[in-house]
């Protein structure tokens, strides 16, 4: 970094530590519910996006953070229980993530997720939205006829998004490898962040099911749909794996102050509405600069200690 940047980062710095509190950092939960597969290659296919999704998820929230529940662990009664739990557990900063694995059914009238015992109903998913404090949650049902919770969950404080776009379309559905893949793609991370959004995810897994039926020449069967503010600034997983450590101390902080900066970005892309579009940009700059300038040292570190080496 050249001297001039220098400075400006030195009087940019100062002047936005004097007038702007740090952001907060919002944790994520991530709860995974499997539900019955019926037939020996779904339940196969279920676990598999699970499984992906989980480790996906690691890379991002806190392992204490992530729960899996399937078989008897996802009975109704144990998913109300886990979260009322969840949600007396949250600030109004912190973030949900909650993806339905599975099939469903819809009657013309009610929405349900097939699970062991009595399903999960469209008003049940709606209630369990509508306990968690703050905003920002996010939603996915990969299952059939999912799009007919569309009308009952759409809010303009959470992200939904549905394997189908109505409780019409019945058949089993291909949206949810798609998605659950998506999370650990380069080619999803189109911005080349390292990072996978909801609608990068969305669009990645769109995208795929529209290749599927075409490349097989079938009628499409299933049209995913999402719904709600903020897909894009909503981080799910990262690509690699956060660089946590060094050998070096100097680099090890640097690390870590990286990942804190990390955090407070996507905390303020989650805030956008709460601010006038140039104090937005003002604050999203500044932190922006703060990064690029911890990366370039962390560079500088491992060019001079590798010169020593050599």
């Amino acid at each position: 970094m050249n001297k001039s940047i220098t400075s400006l980062f030195a009087a940019a710095t100062a002047l936005i530590s004097a007038v702007i509190a740090p952001a907060a950092h919002a944790a994520l939960y991530v709860t995974i519910v499997q539900g019955l597969g019926g037939m020996p290659e779904f339940e196969t296919a279920f676990t598999d996006q699970t499984n992906t999704i989980r480790e996906a998820s690691l890379t991002l929230a806190e392992e204490s953070h992530i729960t899996s529940l399937s078989g008897d662990s996802a009975t109704r009664d144990a998913l109300l229980d886990h979260f009322q739990t969840l949600a007396a557990s949250m600030t109004d900063d912190d973030r949900v993530a909650i993806y339905l694995i599975g099939h469903g059914s819809h009657d013309g009238e009610q929405y349900k997720f097939n699970i062991a015992g009595p399903d999960i109903t469209d008003t049940d998913l709606a209630n369990i939205m509508e306990s968690f404090p703050g905003k920002n949650h996010f939603l996915v049902n990969t299952s059939s006829t999912s799009g007919a919770i569309l009308e009952r969950l759409e809010n303009e404080n959470r992200i939904i998004i549905t394997a189908t776009r109505n409780g019409n379309e019945k058949n089993a559905t291909e949206f949810g490898p798609f998605f659950a893949n998506a999370l650990t793609s380069e080619t999803a991370d189109l911005n080349k962040n390292n990072n996978v959004s909801i609608q990068e995810a969305f669009d990645f897994a769109e995208r795929s099911v529209a290749e599927f039926f075409e490349s097989s020449g079938k009628l499409a069967t299933e049209h995913p749909q999402i719904r709600g503010d903020g897909a894009a600034s909503f981080t799910l997983a990262r690509v690699q794996a956060v660089e946590l450590s060094d050998d070096n101390p100097r680099i090890s902080s640097l690390l870590t102050r990286r990942l804190e900066l990390d955090a407070e970005i996507e905390s303020l892309q989650l805030r956008r509405n709460e601010f006038p579009n140039s104090e937005y940009i003002q604050r999203l700059q500044a932190l922006i600069l703060q990064s690029a300038q911890v990366s370039e040292e962390i560079e500088m570190l491992r060019e001079s200690s590798q010169a020593d080496v050599e």
